[in-house]
């Protein structure tokens, strides 16, 4: 991504002094602020995690696409938001800040992604929208002008045909509610 990575930072500290991918771990993610580091991105899949670190730590957040992902010039990516190999960002859309496009994500024409959400090998059809925190998993399909309310859950292989509140968890083709806990 033309890109240098200088340092990672982890909780865990079995982590601390190993190297991944040739990078340091440097110790835990409070440490950041005492170093020279100024433009991060937060590499943790967690949506809740992603939040509360973006507001405790003072940072420069940057952007990261790979070089095998597409991003249309006509469309708008947040700070601190990445965007993966095979991901698709269409003219017009506009994704938030802090937002995971993971592998193959595709997100279409005038689509809407909220902060802090999480869009695994899933996609958007043109003008859909998701608002924050949203977590669309391996498969699942968000239809055309479909909404998907704030910290919602759409579980592997589920097609959103019908707009869903904020904080459900929804299955299935077509996708219906679900308790969460199952």
């Amino acid at each position: 991504m033309n890109r240098r990575v200088v340092a990672i930072f982890d909780d865990a500290p079995e982590h601390w002094g190993t190297e991944i991918l040739g990078v340091r771990v440097c110790g835990p993610i409070a440490e950041v602020v005492s170093t020279p580091i100024s433009h991060a991105i937060i590499g943790i899949g967690d949506n809740h995690t992603r939040l509360r670190l973006s507001n405790e730590l003072d940072l420069e957040w940057t952007t990261a696409v790979h070089p095998f992902s597409y991003v249309h010039p006509g469309a708008t990516l947040g700070p601190g938001t990445v965007v993966f190999a095979g991901g698709i960002v269409q003219a017009g859309a506009s994704v938030g800040s802090h937002v995971i496009l993971n592998t193959k994500a595709s997100v279409d024409h005038h689509c809407k992604v909220g902060d802090f959400s999480h869009i695994a090998v899933a996609h958007l059809g043109g003008g859909a929208s998701i608002g924050e925190g949203v977590f669309l998993a391996l498969g699942s399909t968000v239809l055309p002008g479909i909404h998907v309310g704030d910290w919602s859950v759409v579980r592997a292989g589920a097609v959103v045909t019908k707009n869903v509140a904020p904080a459900t968890t929804v299955v299935g083709v077509p996708a219906r509610p679900i308790d969460p806990s199952r």
